[in-house]
């Protein structure tokens, strides 16, 4: 979700080559992170639970494996949309180090998560329940039964993604006011409007790409008119400018 939310102000710097709006976004990948959070805390519950009955512990089994299979997903569409952004950046010449660096991370500290994510979904679909392994510790697989596993595939790795962005602070390149964009020549920074989405907020949770939308619940597109056509991209430093 922190990635999540770092891609979201990406979006807000350059607008104009955003794939989706970025609330909207960030409220697709909330509700993603909710059911992930969910599905995963329930069923560690009932695994946890040697007392429970079998058919309890399998649903548990079940609801923990399907938490990583949606974790799976949403890492893929995270990277999906930081794709077609960067893409669309590559094409417009958009190289400022101000929008490209915080997005490298992006993908170095996802790229960790998907590996991490790989491991505790190894762990999960090669091993039968714990409960069931009470006493035969030799049906487990290595993954459950050595700790290093563990220290390598997951401790290590979402350590490295925390020092990478605390080495690489996103604040270090984006503007603290999400108001604040890139104009399309790739240098100067200029002060918008904040760019809303006007539509209530179930039509945008169930259509986030506004694909159903007919009655024009989209903000004007404010970059359109800043005087700046797209790439039309200079070299250098960015400089500050208000609309």
């Amino acid at each position: 979700m922190a990635n999540a939310l770092i891609l979201a102000r990406i979006f807000y710097f350059v607008p104009y080559y955003a794939p989706m709006h970025p609330s909207r976004m960030l409220a697709t990948f909330a509700s993603l992170t909710a059911v992930i959070e969910l599905l995963a805390a329930t069923g560690v519950a009932f695994l946890a639970n040697p007392n429970l009955p079998d058919k309890t512990s399998n649903i548990g089994d079940t609801m923990a494996k399907a938490s990583l299979v949606v974790e799976l997903f949403t890492i893929v569409v995270f990277f999906l949309l930081a794709w077609l952004f960067h893409r669309c950046c590559r094409a417009g010449r958009i190289t400022n180090p101000i929008v490209i660096r915080p997005l490298m991370v992006s993908y170095a500290s996802m790229l960790l998560l998907l590996a991490r994510t790989i491991y505790r979904t190894v762990e999960h679909f090669g091993s039968p329940s714990l409960n069931k392994a009470i006493g035969h510790p030799e049906t487990l697989g290595p993954a459950v039964r050595y700790e290093w596993y563990f220290y390598v595939f997951d401790a290590a790795l979402m350590l490295i993604a925390v020092v990478i962005w605390n080495i690489w602070h996103p604040g270090r390149y984006l503007p603290q006011d999400r108001r604040k964009y890139l104009a399309q020549d790739g240098m100067t920074v200029l002060d918008g409007p904040d760019w809303k989405d006007a539509r209530p907020l179930t039509e945008t949770f169930f259509d986030p790409f506004a694909m159903l939308t007919t009655r024009g619940g989209h903000q004007k597109q404010f970059w359109e008119h800043n005087g700046y056509a797209m790439g039309n991209t200079r070299r250098g430093g960015a400089r500050t400018r208000r609309t």
